[in-house]
């Protein structure tokens, strides 16, 4: 078996002063059959859920999973990798990165490592915020 070809880095985008264009850009990037998505995580939520959901909307499918699952857990993180893996999808960005907690940031540096996509994180800020730099210290 030849061995697994290595990872896309994850790039991050230093968007220092906000700039519209930056967003706009990237939301007008989104285009699911040519394998780009743009996800613009909802706001006022921290929970990594959530944030599976966003995703799942994003590659546009449902975001609540019919059935009964232990405990109340919805799979939705098992879902997006599903689609993402079956779906033609090559790129994920993901605007207000500044914004992510640890724990949702790794939950992407996860799906990066299990599915192979190109990530690239939009920080709109001058700064990477400590959160997001000590996520991405686990990464390779």
């Amino acid at each position: 078996m030849p061995p697994a070809p290595p990872l896309p880095p994850v790039t991050v985008v230093l968007d220092r002063h906000d700039d519209v264009l930056h967003t706009r850009t990237a939301l007008a990037a989104h285009h699911p059959s040519s394998g780009r998505i743009t996800l613009h995580p909802g706001p006022g939520t921290t929970s990594e859920t959530g944030l599976a959901h966003d995703l799942l909307v994003a590659l546009g499918k449902p975001p609540l999973l019919p059935g009964r699952f232990p405990g109340g857990r919805q799979p939705a993180w098992e879902a997006a990798t599903a689609w993402l893996t079956a779906l033609p999808v090559t790129r994920l960005t993901v605007l207000r990165a500044h914004r992510l907690t640890i724990r949702r940031a790794m939950r992407l540096l996860q799906l990066h490592a299990l599915t192979g996509i190109h990530l690239t994180l939009v920080c709109h800020r001058p700064h990477l915020p400590a959160a997001l730099h000590q996520a991405l210290r686990t990464a390779d």
